[in-house]
């Protein structure tokens, strides 16, 4: 599997004049912020229930709020926690939840920390985690 997504990686790449040019890229540079409005009341709700279920037998609420969340994410996009919550939790299934879950629980986390609500919802996956700066609320 690792060889296919290298042999992918290689052949998205082209040779011009003598320099590699690679095919387009994840590595965007982020268009919101966390005081955007990037979720939405009802999602932070779904977020709560869910990590009520599945998430509370190993993390309280209270360290994913406050100085404790600020001093791990601050100035990070949300890739990298949701790269973390979805790739590696719960410890003992990781990856078990569905990908709607985690970005629900995400939403929670924003809630927690007062972050302002949206119109729309936090969208799971990489690429529309990777568009939203985390930064202290205003």
């Amino acid at each position: 599997m690792m060889l296919r997504a290298l042999f992918a990686v290689a052949a998205s790449a082209t040779i011009v004049a003598g320099v590699a040019v690679s095919g387009p890229t994840f590595a965007q540079a982020p268009t919101k912020t966390t005081n955007s409005g990037v979720y939405t009341a009802a999602q932070a709700e779904r977020g709560k229930k869910v990590f009520a279920t599945s998430c509370t037998t190993c993390h309280e609420p209270s360290r994913f709020a406050g100085d404790a969340f600020h001093e791990s994410w601050d100035g990070k996009v949300m890739k990298e926690i949701w790269d973390v919550a979805s790739g590696t939790m719960p410890e003992d299934n990781p990856g078990s939840l569905k990908q709607q879950e985690y970005a629900d629980i995400l939403a929670y986390f924003l809630q927690l920390n007062e972050y302002p609500t949206g119109d729309a919802e936090l969208q799971p996956g990489a690429a529309p985690m990777a568009a939203i700066k985390i930064e202290k609320k205003k």
